[in-house]
């Protein structure tokens, strides 16, 4: 019989990877150590450390992992998962396998104790009692990891397909993943109030995972996610239905005005608004209304600095003893965090 011998056995497994996914092979290879060199491929040991590190990140079954001749699977877990849109639980595999993963590691650091979630009333006037104008993204963030509700927020996520948020229950501690790409806070806000909404609708129980590939506003059909969008809609605005709507088009620059007026006089984020407002007058209006919401979002948010608020709340909220270098590092990067 004859055995092959891989000199370069990190290649190896990348390229087996591969097979299983193209872009998780690609991000497990932007995610190795940093004291890593080609040069530590003629150490076994070693290699065998960064695969099982990288294993473990992507969820994959390590008894395949160790077997060369073996195809590589995703670990069968004991999660339930809840699946809230169209497409297939095996679609979004990887994804959800290095979601997954990092959920583990978060619910680890977090430094708070989960302590339960309250109506949406009730949030949202504990918010609004600290001094803030309205419940905006960084506000609810806060929020959230104050109640011991880790929120990531992972655009990057090296899978060739993906899902707009997921909420996961880790024991008894929930998690938020945030998984779709946005120039600005704004666009993420309804997403983490409808994540919330799952949970404290009790639409999770220990250990399951429910993925929203796409968040629909407009879901009336599946009572979970009417439910959680209900939620999110009165924690948002104060009342359990809110359309903004003008009687013909409008400029960007009037947009963002209105916006404004409309949140100072209603507590309601300004670029909530404009969104609402792009989603209303498309329903019932022909014309790009999201394009002008854009431009509108521009105006209202010139400066970008929600990204770095949002990394210094992680790191207030975590502690990094909690777990091993490595496995920090990695939950670090997957979420854009220099540490």
């Amino acid at each position: 019989m004859t055995t092959t011998v891989h000199h370069k056995p990190l290649r190896a497994f990348l390229n087996r990877v591969s097979a299983l996914d193209g872009r998780l092979a690609e991000g497990l290879s932007k995610l190795l150590p940093d004291w890593w060199d080609d040069s530590l491929n003629q150490s076994p040991s070693i290699s065998q450390q960064v695969i099982l590190g990288l294993a473990k990140f992507a969820n994959l079954d390590l008894s395949t992992v160790m077997n060369p001749t073996e195809q590589l699977r995703f670990n069968e877990s004991i999660r339930r998962y809840k699946h809230a849109a169209n497409k297939s639980v095996e679609e979004l595999q990887a994804a959800t396998a290095v979601v997954d993963g990092m959920a583990k590691i978060a619910a680890t650091v977090a430094k708070n104790q989960y302590s339960g979630l309250p109506t949406a009333s009730e949030v949202r006037q504990e918010i609004l009692a600290q001094g803030k104008p309205w419940v905006d993204f960084q506000s609810l963030l806060e929020f959230s990891w104050s109640r011991g509700i880790p929120v990531l927020y992972m655009p990057e996520i090296p899978a060739r397909k993906k899902m707009d948020a997921v909420a996961i229950k880790v024991s008894e501690r929930p998690v938020i993943a945030l998984t779709k790409k946005h120039k600005h806070a704004s666009a993420m806000l309804f997403s983490l109030a409808h994540e919330l909404g799952h949970i404290a609708c009790g639409h999770l129980e220990d250990n399951s995972l429910l993925i929203d590939e796409k968040i629909n506003e407009d879901d009336v059909d599946n009572p979970q996610e009417h439910e959680a969008n209900v939620y999110a809609i009165e924690l948002l605005n104060g009342r359990p239905d809110a359309a903004f709507h003008s009687n013909g088009w409008i400029r960007a620059d009037v947009l963002a005005s209105e916006a404004l007026r409309i949140a100072r006089q209603n507590q309601v984020d300004p670029g909530h608004v404009a969104l609402n407002y792009a989603k209303t007058m498309s329903r019932t209006h022909s014309g790009n209304y999201f394009a002008v919401c854009g431009s509108a979002l521009n105006i209202l948010y010139p400066q970008l600095t929600w990204m770095d608020q949002a990394s210094r709340t992680f790191l207030e909220y975590v502690d990094e003893e909690k777990t091993s270098e490595d496995k920090f590092e990695m939950l670090c990067r997957m979420n854009n965090i220099e540490v």
